[in-house]
């Protein structure tokens, strides 16, 4: 029973990955390129209200727990797809050590560092 249950249990893990890889390229392809434009260049052009450079403004936009999502999801989500893109990359180049266990921690377990770091400042910036 236990053998029959493993290949469901990775194949699990496999669609898990493959989500955040999926979902980390569509906010890199999508969200980021906007928020540069809107952020980075229509703000300082004057055409749209953006946040500055000042405390108060940073505080005021950092209260929002809406924006506090954002900024996770902008951050977490494309270092899991830099890192399953990465990761296969190397195995395309035949690494054989990209395919094992070890690779698969080094890899994911940094995105879930970057996540959990994201997190730590985003919830101890500005309380909400």
């Amino acid at each position: 029973m236990s053998e029959a249950v493993k290949p469901q249990r990775l194949a699990l893990m496999h669609l898990f990955w493959w989500f955040m890889f999926a979902q980390g390229g569509v906010i890199a392809a999508l969200l980021i390129p906007v928020h540069v434009l809107v952020q980075g260049i229509l703000g300082p052009l004057g055409i749209v209200p953006v946040v500055d450079r000042h405390y108060d403004t940073w505080v005021s936009v950092l209260g929002n727990p809406l924006v506090k999502l954002y900024l996770l999801v902008l951050i977490a989500f494309p270092f899991f797809h830099f890192a399953h893109r990465l990761r296969y990359l190397l195995v395309d180049f035949g690494v054989p050590a990209a395919k094992s266990v070890p690779a698969q921690v080094v890899f994911y377990g940094g995105a879930v560092v970057v996540t959990l770091v994201t997190v730590y400042i985003l919830l101890t910036t500005v309380p909400i």
